[in-house]
């Protein structure tokens, strides 16, 4: 494994049911910021920012609307 794939954390799908996750978010509205290690999420499709995406997937889930 070389040097770079180490120091690079692999992006991860958003689980609105993940406690860490929602943890991750919350600090990022408090901070306004992701952290040293910058957004540990993937910017799915049709969204165009995460924490719009992020947000959707929340009030949804909230509301018990499918998606």
């Amino acid at each position: 494994m070389s040097v770079l794939a180490t120091l690079i954390k692999p992006k991860i799908l958003f689980d609105v049911d993940s406690k860490t996750h929602i943890i991750r978010y919350r600090n990022f509205l408090r901070d306004h910021k992701w952290g040293i290690n910058g957004c540990p999420f993937v910017l799915e499709f049709p969204y165009l920012t995460i924490p719009d995406m992020i947000k959707d997937r929340m009030i949804h889930k909230l509301l018990k609307v499918k998606r």
